[in-house]
């Protein structure tokens, strides 16, 4: 019964060991996410230092930077209480497994007292010859043969569990060695985490004094952000007025056509039955009768057409394809993002909110712009103020890439997922800020971008 119990714990703990190492092992994504995320904010600052100017822009990247080391700082903590839960079972294995390897060595030193009787040879003779039947003969052979066997496995036992108490030892010591390392690693964390923290008070004492200027500016950049939605929804609304257009002019062909195939079949029947001359007079009132038919249908209303109706086949297979990466496009470049969709507060002025049509992503100086999916480039244009942008249809989805100095894509042009589309701008004047204006829209409705992109 015992060595069942022991068996069950063992399986039990074996079952915990692996379901903390998958723990653990997604603990270290994270916190290596953590970490790529805050040495882009790192580099991005790096830039801000060159002119030791403070701006509302390296103020958002040091805030993203200070998210991202709470993030890190958590998944340390979550570590930490996977290593503690991992050491206690540890130590309850150790414990049975030392109970174990007691109750193996004193059953052990009970066999070597018995055994005394059998230590020679002679012994062993003795207790078989002096059986009183062949029968109990046989019996005291097969009991010395299975005791001797008993023996072996019992020292076998005891070796294997000896040394499998041996490693659990060491898996104690690298564990603790590991949670310190980790312990370590969160103190170092909680003080880059105190100082970006004094640094953002600091800047944002700075920006506060220049409260006057920071009004002045989001004033212009938000009349420049108007024009520029206002445009992007003008050449949208444009495209689906002129694919609705053009299904229509299809459609009414097509009804066309049928009536005239119609008209044809009505007028080749009517030819038949004069020629058979029967029923000619009912003949020209059905034929009048189905030509007014025709008629009716030729000139009502046209049917609304929806918008999955206006697109090809590829159109669809693209879009279902785009539809089914929700959560997992490629960002249009690597960054963070600086300005979320929808209203948001101002991150300086107090009772100042901002209602963004899309995201805004900060990246290093001279990087490109890439295409989230394929299709087809619909608009290559650009706007006084917003330098160059680009929209690409992907069926009934349409992504918009703005803020562009140069453009490497023609309208027409069918462009793959992660081809570059156009070099981001760089403001010199603002710290080399080097930031895409990214947004998303389903037919003629905006959508959060942030949800489509992988995580």
């Amino acid at each position: 019964m015992c060595r069942y119990f022991f068996i069950l714990c063992v399986s039990f703990f074996l079952v915990a060991a692996h379901t903390h190492a998958e723990s653990i092992n997604e603990l270290k994504r994270k916190q290596q996410q953590a970490k790529q995320k805050i040495e882009l904010t790192n580099r991005l600052l790096r830039e801000t230092q060159k002119t030791q100017k403070t701006t509302v822009s390296s103020l958002t990247v040091l805030k993203k930077q200070i998210t991202e080391r709470e993030n890190l700082i958590s998944a340390l903590n979550s570590e930490i209480s996977v290593l503690d839960v991992n050491l206690q079972s540890l130590n309850t294995e150790k414990t049975i497994l030392q109970q174990r390897l007691s109750a193996l060595r004193a059953e052990y030193a009970k066999l070597v007292y018995h055994a005394y009787f059998f230590k020679h040879e002679y012994n062993k003779f003795l207790f078989i010859f002096s059986s009183e039947s062949f029968s109990q003969a046989y019996r005291r052979i097969r009991y010395v043969q299975q005791y001797s066997q008993y023996r072996r496995d019992q020292t076998i036992q005891i070796q294997n569990v000896a040394e499998e108490l041996y490693q659990k030892e060491n898996q104690l010591v690298e564990t603790k060695n590991t949670k310190a390392g980790v312990l370590q690693g969160k103190e170092v964390e909680n003080q880059r985490l105190q100082a970006a923290k004094d640094n953002t008070q600091k800047m944002l004492g700075d920006l506060t004094k220049k409260e006057k200027d920071l009004r002045d500016q989001l004033k212009k950049q938000q009349k420049q952000v108007d024009e520029f939605n206002a445009k992007i929804q003008q050449l949208i609304a444009a495209e689906i007025a002129a694919a609705e257009k053009k299904a229509q002019a299809k459609r009414q062909r097509d009804e066309e056509a049928a009536a005239a195939a119609a008209a044809k079949a009505a007028q080749k029947q009517k030819s038949a039955s004069r020629k058979k001359g029967a029923n000619t007079n009912n003949n020209n009132a059905n034929t009048n009768t189905n030509t007014t038919s025709v008629t009716r249908k030729t000139i009502k209303a046209a049917p609304i057409i929806s918008p999955s109706q206006l697109m090809t086949k590829e159109e669809g297979i693209i879009a279902g394809g785009f539809e089914k990466n929700m959560g997992r496009l490629p960002w249009p470049v690597r960054g963070v993002i600086t300005g979320h969709f929808g209203i948001q507060n101002h991150p300086v002025l107090e009772h100042v909110q901002i209602n963004n049509k899309g995201i805004y992503i900060q990246t290093q100086p001279n990087s490109d712009a890439c295409a989230v999916y394929e299709g087809e480039v619909t608009q290559v244009f650009a706007i006084p103020g917003n330098n160059n942008a680009i929209i690409v249809k992907h069926g009934i989805y349409r992504t918009v890439y703005a803020n562009l100095t140069t453009t490497y894509v023609r309208v027409g042009a069918h462009v793959n997922a992660r081809q570059r589309l156009g070099r981001i701008d760089v403001e010199q004047e603002n710290n080399n800020k080097t930031e895409l204006y990214f947004m998303l829209y389903k037919n003629s409705t905006l959508v959060n971008p942030e949800h489509w992109l992988a995580k």
